[in-house]
């Protein structure tokens, strides 16, 4: 881990994922790590304290994703495709990560699963090699869920979708 940045960079990152942070924790409190208060927390005097806090982040996030793989609408990078030029682009694989996570929160929240084997659906971005990089990485998806306009048009289509499956019933 011996990525720069120091304790300013790591506690700006750590905020600036705080809210893709809390829209999975909302709907999988469990990603939450509990870590006794002696090893970390305010006046713990545990040096790196805000790095251990933004390597615990982006794990939960991470576990986040992975308990919500059941959830992945299969269609997001076509739905993303609809508004984001060029496919490709790490822009592109942003907006896209992003938005599996919201059209699979609103799937998750609507007791829907996807009948996509792990391997055929969407994949998120590989881990990067240090702390700084997938910070930087998962800064920029958060940043795009907060507030892009792509998110509004996925969670409708997906809502659109499962309101379609839950008629047929």
């Amino acid at each position: 881990m011996g990525d720069g940045g120091g304790p300013v960079r790591d506690w700006s990152d750590l905020r600036r994922l705080g809210p893709l942070w809390s829209a999975l924790r909302s709907e999988r409190p469990e990603i939450e790590l509990v870590a006794p208060e002696q090893w970390f927390g305010p006046g713990s005097g545990r040096r790196g304290d805000v790095r251990f806090a933004l390597f615990r982040r982006i794990i939960e996030i991470r576990d986040g994703q992975l308990s919500l793989r059941p959830h992945l609408h299969p269609l997001v990078p076509f739905w993303v495709g609809e508004v984001v030029r060029p496919a490709g682009t790490e822009e592109f694989a942003i907006v896209v990560e992003a938005a599996a996570i919201a059209a699979a929160l609103e799937a998750a929240r609507a007791g829907h699963r996807f009948p996509v084997g792990p391997a055929e659906g969407w994949v998120p971005h590989p881990l990067a090699a240090g702390l700084r990089e997938e910070a930087a990485w998962l800064v920029k998806v958060a940043a795009v869920y907060r507030r892009s306009p792509v998110m509004a048009h996925v969670r409708r289509r997906v809502r659109a979708e499962l309101a379609e499956v839950a008629a047929a019933r």
